[in-house]
Protein backbone atom coordinates (compact mmCIF):
# COMPACT_ATOMS: atom_id res chain seq x y z
CA UNK A 1 0.00 0.00 0.00
CA UNK A 2 1.30 3.53 -1.30
CA UNK A 3 1.33 5.68 2.17
CA UNK A 4 1.44 8.92 -0.42
CA UNK A 5 -1.62 8.04 -1.80
CA UNK A 6 -3.76 7.27 1.17
CA UNK A 7 -6.21 9.66 2.55
CA UNK A 8 -6.30 11.86 5.61
CA UNK A 9 -8.84 10.06 7.86
CA UNK A 10 -10.91 12.84 9.60
CA UNK A 11 -13.11 11.39 12.28
CA UNK A 12 -16.23 13.06 14.17
CA UNK A 13 -16.35 12.36 17.74
CA UNK A 14 -19.67 12.50 19.28
CA UNK A 15 -21.87 9.55 18.30
CA UNK A 16 -19.26 8.45 15.83
CA UNK A 17 -16.44 7.22 18.00
CA UNK A 18 -18.01 7.36 21.61
CA UNK A 19 -21.40 5.70 22.45
CA UNK A 20 -23.66 8.58 24.23
CA UNK A 21 -26.10 6.30 25.80
CA UNK A 22 -25.18 7.05 29.54
CA UNK A 23 -25.77 11.23 28.73
CA UNK A 24 -29.25 9.91 26.38
CA UNK A 25 -30.42 8.65 29.54
CA UNK A 26 -29.87 10.88 32.23
CA UNK A 27 -30.93 13.67 29.61
CA UNK A 28 -34.56 12.09 29.31
CA UNK A 29 -34.78 11.17 32.76
CA UNK A 30 -34.03 14.80 33.62
CA UNK A 31 -36.81 16.21 31.01
CA UNK A 32 -39.12 13.39 31.84
CA UNK A 33 -39.58 12.37 28.32
CA UNK A 34 -38.42 9.42 26.23
CA UNK A 35 -37.82 11.68 23.38
CA UNK A 36 -36.06 14.73 25.43
CA UNK A 37 -32.43 14.07 24.47
CA UNK A 38 -33.27 13.83 20.60
CA UNK A 39 -35.61 17.09 20.83
CA UNK A 40 -32.71 18.89 22.97
CA UNK A 41 -29.70 17.53 20.81
CA UNK A 42 -31.68 18.45 17.15
CA UNK A 43 -31.87 22.13 18.93
CA UNK A 44 -28.39 21.93 20.24
CA UNK A 45 -27.33 21.49 16.11
CA UNK A 46 -30.06 23.78 15.30
CA UNK A 47 -28.46 26.67 16.88
CA UNK A 48 -24.90 25.92 16.53
CA UNK A 49 -25.99 26.92 12.44
CA UNK A 50 -28.11 29.95 13.64
CA UNK A 51 -24.18 30.93 14.99
CA UNK A 52 -22.87 29.89 12.00
CA UNK A 53 -25.73 32.04 9.89
CA UNK A 54 -25.71 34.89 11.88
CA UNK A 55 -21.91 35.80 12.29
CA UNK A 56 -22.22 35.23 16.25
CA UNK A 57 -20.20 32.11 17.99
CA UNK A 58 -20.85 30.56 21.55
CA UNK A 59 -18.62 27.16 21.81
CA UNK A 60 -20.77 24.20 22.01
CA UNK A 61 -20.74 23.57 26.04
CA UNK A 62 -22.46 27.01 25.98
CA UNK A 63 -25.15 25.86 23.38
CA UNK A 64 -25.79 22.86 24.85
CA UNK A 65 -26.36 24.39 27.72
CA UNK A 66 -28.67 27.25 26.74
CA UNK A 67 -31.02 24.56 24.10
CA UNK A 68 -31.73 22.03 27.15
CA UNK A 69 -33.34 24.89 29.14
CA UNK A 70 -34.88 25.89 26.00
CA UNK A 71 -35.80 22.15 25.69
CA UNK A 72 -37.17 21.74 28.70
CA UNK A 73 -39.36 25.06 28.10
CA UNK A 74 -40.71 23.52 25.14
CA UNK A 75 -41.36 20.40 27.35
CA UNK A 76 -42.97 22.14 30.63
CA UNK A 77 -40.42 20.75 32.62
CA UNK A 78 -38.80 22.42 35.48
CA UNK A 79 -35.07 21.99 35.59
CA UNK A 80 -33.23 22.10 38.37
CA UNK A 81 -29.16 24.08 37.32
CA UNK A 82 -27.11 21.43 39.39
CA UNK A 83 -28.90 18.80 38.07
CA UNK A 84 -28.51 20.32 34.12
CA UNK A 85 -24.81 20.64 34.75
CA UNK A 86 -24.23 17.37 36.63
CA UNK A 87 -25.81 15.87 33.10
CA UNK A 88 -23.82 17.59 30.90
CA UNK A 89 -20.83 17.02 32.78
CA UNK A 90 -21.64 13.20 31.32
CA UNK A 91 -20.58 14.40 27.91
CA UNK A 92 -16.80 13.93 29.24
CA UNK A 93 -17.07 10.39 30.58
CA UNK A 94 -18.68 8.65 27.59
CA UNK A 95 -17.29 5.50 26.36
CA UNK A 96 -16.19 3.95 23.31
CA UNK A 97 -18.33 1.98 21.19
CA UNK A 98 -16.49 -1.59 21.60
CA UNK A 99 -15.48 -1.57 17.53
CA UNK A 100 -13.76 1.48 17.97
CA UNK A 101 -10.35 0.72 19.27
CA UNK A 102 -9.90 -2.45 16.67
CA UNK A 103 -11.48 0.07 13.81
CA UNK A 104 -8.94 2.73 14.84
CA UNK A 105 -5.99 -0.04 15.21
CA UNK A 106 -6.90 -1.09 11.36
CA UNK A 107 -6.38 2.73 9.69
CA UNK A 108 -3.28 2.83 11.81
CA UNK A 109 -1.92 -0.58 10.85
CA UNK A 110 -2.34 0.08 7.52
CA UNK A 111 -0.48 3.62 7.16
CA UNK A 112 -3.34 5.85 7.41
CA UNK A 113 -2.68 9.32 9.48
CA UNK A 114 -5.89 9.88 12.16
CA UNK A 115 -7.51 13.07 13.06
CA UNK A 116 -10.68 14.27 14.73
CA UNK A 117 -12.56 17.25 14.10
CA UNK A 118 -15.28 18.05 16.52
CA UNK A 119 -18.23 20.78 17.43
CA UNK A 120 -17.17 20.22 20.92
CA UNK A 121 -14.33 22.39 22.47
CA UNK A 122 -10.86 21.50 23.19
CA UNK A 123 -11.01 20.83 26.42
CA UNK A 124 -14.05 18.75 26.38
CA UNK A 125 -12.49 16.80 23.09
CA UNK A 126 -9.00 16.02 25.35
CA UNK A 127 -10.85 14.84 28.49
CA UNK A 128 -13.18 12.32 26.40
CA UNK A 129 -10.37 11.49 24.21
CA UNK A 130 -8.31 9.94 27.63
CA UNK A 131 -11.93 8.93 29.22
CA UNK A 132 -12.47 7.01 26.66
CA UNK A 133 -8.80 5.57 25.94
CA UNK A 134 -8.33 6.77 22.41
CA UNK A 135 -5.62 9.62 22.20
CA UNK A 136 -2.79 7.55 21.08
CA UNK A 137 -4.66 7.01 17.85
CA UNK A 138 -4.81 10.90 16.47
CA UNK A 139 -2.00 12.63 15.47
CA UNK A 140 -4.43 15.63 15.76
CA UNK A 141 -7.27 16.15 17.60
CA UNK A 142 -8.91 19.63 16.25
CA UNK A 143 -12.00 21.33 17.41
CA UNK A 144 -14.02 24.46 15.33
CA UNK A 145 -13.25 26.08 18.77
CA UNK A 146 -10.30 27.54 16.73
CA UNK A 147 -12.21 27.87 13.61
CA UNK A 148 -15.30 29.39 15.31
CA UNK A 149 -17.38 28.08 12.66
CA UNK A 150 -19.57 25.52 13.04
CA UNK A 151 -19.55 21.72 10.98
CA UNK A 152 -21.13 21.23 8.41
CA UNK A 153 -19.58 24.67 7.32
CA UNK A 154 -17.71 23.54 4.02
CA UNK A 155 -14.74 25.99 5.18
CA UNK A 156 -14.42 24.20 8.37
CA UNK A 157 -13.63 21.21 6.64
CA UNK A 158 -10.56 22.72 4.66
CA UNK A 159 -9.32 24.24 7.47
CA UNK A 160 -8.84 21.17 8.80
CA UNK A 161 -7.54 19.19 6.19
CA UNK A 162 -5.10 22.04 5.58
CA UNK A 163 -3.83 21.43 9.91
CA UNK A 164 -2.62 18.06 8.85
CA UNK A 165 -1.04 20.15 5.15
CA UNK A 166 -3.15 18.07 3.22
CA UNK A 167 -5.88 19.44 0.20
CA UNK A 168 -9.51 19.25 1.20
CA UNK A 169 -9.68 16.36 -1.51
CA UNK A 170 -7.02 14.13 0.07
CA UNK A 171 -9.25 13.68 2.81
CA UNK A 172 -12.20 11.23 4.30
CA UNK A 173 -14.72 12.25 6.76
CA UNK A 174 -15.72 9.03 9.04
CA UNK A 175 -18.90 10.19 10.89
CA UNK A 176 -22.31 8.37 12.10
CA UNK A 177 -24.17 11.50 10.93
CA UNK A 178 -25.93 12.37 7.99
CA UNK A 179 -25.70 16.60 8.02
CA UNK A 180 -22.01 15.70 8.96
CA UNK A 181 -21.43 13.99 5.62
CA UNK A 182 -23.21 16.02 3.83
CA UNK A 183 -21.06 18.72 4.81
CA UNK A 184 -17.85 16.69 4.29
CA UNK A 185 -19.27 15.72 0.75
CA UNK A 186 -20.16 19.42 -0.21
CA UNK A 187 -16.25 20.76 0.51
CA UNK A 188 -14.31 18.30 -1.35
CA UNK A 189 -13.62 15.24 0.81
CA UNK A 190 -15.18 11.72 0.68
CA UNK A 191 -16.76 10.25 3.40
CA UNK A 192 -17.51 7.21 5.30
CA UNK A 193 -20.73 6.60 6.98
CA UNK A 194 -21.24 4.29 10.25
CA UNK A 195 -24.74 3.44 10.56
CA UNK A 196 -25.36 3.59 14.49
CA UNK A 197 -28.37 3.12 16.16
CA UNK A 198 -30.87 5.92 15.19
CA UNK A 199 -28.61 7.80 12.59
CA UNK A 200 -29.11 7.96 8.42
CA UNK A 201 -28.15 9.42 5.73
CA UNK A 202 -29.41 12.70 4.28
CA UNK A 203 -31.31 11.55 1.41
CA UNK A 204 -30.97 14.31 -0.81
CA UNK A 205 -27.14 14.64 -0.69
CA UNK A 206 -24.75 12.86 -2.17
CA UNK A 207 -23.66 9.33 -1.36
CA UNK A 208 -20.51 8.87 0.70
CA UNK A 209 -17.89 6.16 -0.89
CA UNK A 210 -18.28 3.83 2.27
CA UNK A 211 -20.95 3.29 4.61
CA UNK A 212 -20.81 0.39 7.79
CA UNK A 213 -22.72 -0.87 10.33
CA UNK A 214 -19.47 -0.35 12.55
CA UNK A 215 -15.83 0.91 12.31
CA UNK A 216 -14.55 -2.33 11.71
CA UNK A 217 -16.49 -2.70 8.90
CA UNK A 218 -15.67 0.61 7.27
CA UNK A 219 -12.35 0.55 8.29
CA UNK A 220 -11.93 -2.56 6.46
CA UNK A 221 -13.87 -1.33 3.05
CA UNK A 222 -11.33 2.01 3.47
CA UNK A 223 -8.31 -0.12 3.71
CA UNK A 224 -9.27 -2.43 0.60
CA UNK A 225 -10.02 0.12 -1.90
CA UNK A 226 -6.36 1.67 -1.40
CA UNK A 227 -4.54 -1.35 -1.66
Amino acid sequence: MNNNNLPLIVFDVNETLLDMSVLKNKINSLLGSSKGFRIWFGMLLHYSLVDNCTGAYHDFVSLAHATLSMTAKALKTDLDEKEKKAALATLKELPAYPDVPKGLQLLKENGFRLITLTNSPLATLTAQLQYAKLTGYFEQTLSIDNKKKYKPAAETYTWAARQSSVNVTGALLIAAHGWDIAGALQAGMQAAFIEREGQSLYPLAPTPQFTGKDLIEVSNSIIAHYK
